[in-house]
């Protein structure tokens, strides 16, 4: 840190020397002036006798030894710690005083212009003469000087040196009071830069519960200019309901992360509020200082924290084939709007992704993409899932309760995969977040606006299953207002090669290996199989290609054996039509059997659907699928 240059002009008001100064010479008689460490004089010189200043300082010669004694002076008055009295070069009685800051000098304090005996005739003709003036004005101006005896000499010095630490401890607390000050400055002054630049909304609020400072978050929260919130109450912008009102004001502790909603001219605003009390020496309540978070921007945080983003773009997608074209294109168009879109394809075909394409093409590409899987969800559990759920909402209800997936989604796009398998109850609950455009938690009364896109999927065929009784007709239409149906691998021979050469590109890349040949007989396989998993299927085979070759080059037997045996197994299948009935009986006997024993666990279980699952080895989500697959209600 640099050392800071101070001067006795910035520590001691000017005025306030020029007083002490004069009042000081006319007190005791004496002639003096203040000067800074520099030799500039700080004030007017004071009952200055006409020797000194209209002859002696007159001459360039004299105002030299002048400056030159009063130099020796105060190096003197410095060296031994006493007030210094000495002879100058006219032979006149002169004394300093130093003034000092932490041991350094910053002024001098000089008195004097006396004598204290006659002053001898031949000196004074002889100091006329080298500094170059007439000896008879010196002779006269020098008989004007008063004669004191050395005693008031002595005690004038004293009590000048006196008031010189006075002046020096003056000047120390000028000093430390500038700190301060600055400090206080600084301290002000990177608050006043955190209070401005936090992502969060701050509003200082005083005893009496009125708004005295808020930074520009808090004004873009309320959508309202800072002076139409200055000097409001805390309860005409909040209600009063707010945790502040109750925790600060009236119990003095803090408070954290509490939900409310404000009435903004945007809307009603979900936040977070935070407050802490502001108490003072005493520990007097003086204020308060209250946080907002938008809720949006929490559940961007946790979304992005959580990986509820869209990688996969349009640019992804290989295939040249006319139906992917198609379907890309189609998709493309539909980023752009609003609409409610239903992706229909089998299982591995790449919904999902095709759902976040859209995503990261349309409008809402910087807010969050959620994807729920509404057939892995428990049906006791899809509610609170998707809705989110308030505290005590039901037994293991986590503390301050949770928000639901929509929530999350806000802002964003939500990804409803096989939507075919949501309960019935379930689907009135969705269309009238379609419709309506907001939620309300399970346990709750609140509504929540939500701004969010929805895209479903699902593998089942939605017109059948509305006929059938199994989805509602109204949600369908609501779900179905673009269509996107994506092609089976096997009707998209023409990409396999594609696919497949990408795939082993970027996938053996990832595991540190690099292939540069593919045998010829490979691709035909690939063609052939009918690949009843769709592109997952092949990213397995893959996978299992680069796990087991060890050369550069791809062969047949580095295929899965189902594969490269697909086609004779077929030949042989379609000349045992006898073998394929018996396949298919075994198979619907196995089916039978799995369908007794579940209702049997089941039963034991005394419906607990959880308990029969583990009763059987099997998790939750595999039993609540084999129920829908067997038809089993419970």
């Amino acid at each position: 840190m640099t050392k800071m240059t101070v001067k006795l002009q910035d520590l001691i008001d000017s005025l306030f020397l020029q007083q002490f100064q004069d009042n000081f010479a006319l007190s005791v008689g004496v002639a003096s002036v203040i000067e800074d460490n520099q030799g500039n004089t700080v004030t007017c010189p004071s009952c200055f006798s006409k020797l000194c200043k209209e002859i002696i300082r007159a001459s360039p010669l004299g105002l030299k030894r002048c400056l030159d004694a009063d130099i020796y002076g105060a190096t003197e008055a410095v060296r031994t710690g006493r007030p210094t009295i000495y002879s100058c070069h006219a032979g006149l009685i002169d004394f300093a005083a130093p003034i000092l800051l932490n041991g350094q000098v910053i002024g001098t304090i000089f008195g004097g212009q006396l004598l204290t005996k006659e002053p001898a005739k031949e000196h004074c003709h002889k100091i006329a003469q080298e500094i170059g003036v007439q000896a008879d004005n010196y002779m006269a101006a020098i008989q004007e000087i008063p004669i004191v005896a050395k005693e008031k000499v002595q005690a004038a010095a004293s009590v000048l040196f006196s008031v010189a630490n006075t002046l020096s401890k003056y000047a120390y607390q000028s000093l430390m009071l500038k700190k301060s000050n600055r400090e206080i400055v600084l301290s002000y002054n990177r608050l006043e830069n955190i209070f401005n630049t936090m992502s969060d909304g701050v509003l200082m609020i005083d005893d009496q519960g009125i708004v005295q400072q808020l930074n520009v978050i808090a004004e873009e929260i309320f959508d309202r200019p800072g002076c139409e919130l200055i000097h409001k109450s805390i309860t005409e912008l909040m209600g009063s309901n707010t945790p502040f009102i109750e925790n600060v004001y009236k119990r003095q502790t803090a408070y954290n992360d509490f939900e409310i909603f404000i009435d903004a001219n945007v809307g009603r605003l979900h936040c977070l509020s935070s407050g802490r009390p502001i108490v003072d020496d005493e520990g007097m309540l003086s204020g308060g200082v209250i946080i907002l978070r938008p809720i949006k921007k929490v559940r961007s945080l946790i979304n992005r924290l959580s990986g509820a983003q869209a990688t996969f773009r349009f640019s992804d997608i290989i295939g040249q084939c006319p139906a992917i074209k198609k379907t890309v294109h189609l998709a493309s168009q539909a980023a752009a709007g609003m609409a409610s879109i239903l992706i229909e394809g089998e299982s591995g075909t790449g919904k999902e992704v095709f759902a976040q394409a859209i995503h990261n093409q349309s409008s809402r590409r910087a807010g969050p993409f959620v994807a729920v899987n509404c057939g892995a969800i428990p049906r006791e559990l899809m509610i609170s899932e998707l809705f989110g759920y308030i505290e005590g909402a039901f037994t293991g209800a986590k503390r301050g309760g949770r928000p639901g997936k929509f929530e999350f989604a806000s802002g964003g796009t939500i990804f409803l995969d096989e939507i075919g398998d949501t309960p019935l109850e379930l689907q009135v609950a969705l269309l009238r977040v379609i419709q309506e455009r907001n939620i309300t938690r399970m346990g709750d009364n609140k509504v929540i606006p939500v701004d969010l896109r929805i895209i479903c999927a699902t593998n089942k065929n939605l017109a059948q299953e509305v006929q059938q009784g199994n989805f509602r007709q109204d949600l369908y239409y609501r779900l179905n207002v673009i269509s996107l149906k994506i092609p089976p691998l096997r009707e998209r021979q023409e990409d396999i090669p594609l696919i497949f050469k990408y795939m082993l590109t970027t996938m053996g890349r990832e595991w540190g290996k690099i292939f540069t040949k593919i045998d010829p007989r490979v691709m035909p396989i690939l063609q052939k199989y009918h690949w009843p998993g769709n592109v997952r299927e092949l990213q397995n085979a893959v996978e299992r290609i680069i796990s087991v070759a060890d050369e550069d080059t791809i062969f047949p037997e580095h295929l899965p054996d189902h594969i490269v045996n697909y086609q004779s197994f077929a030949i042989h299948q379609s000349n045992s039509p006898g073998i394929l009935c018996e396949r298919e009986r075994i198979k619907q006997n196995l089916n039978e059997k799995e369908r007794l024993q579940i209702l049997d666990y089941l039963l034991k279980a005394n419906g607990n659907i959880s308990h029969a699952a583990k009763q059987m080895g099997m998790a939750r989500s595999t039993m609540y699928r084999k129920m829908r697959q067997y038809d089993i209600s419970y």
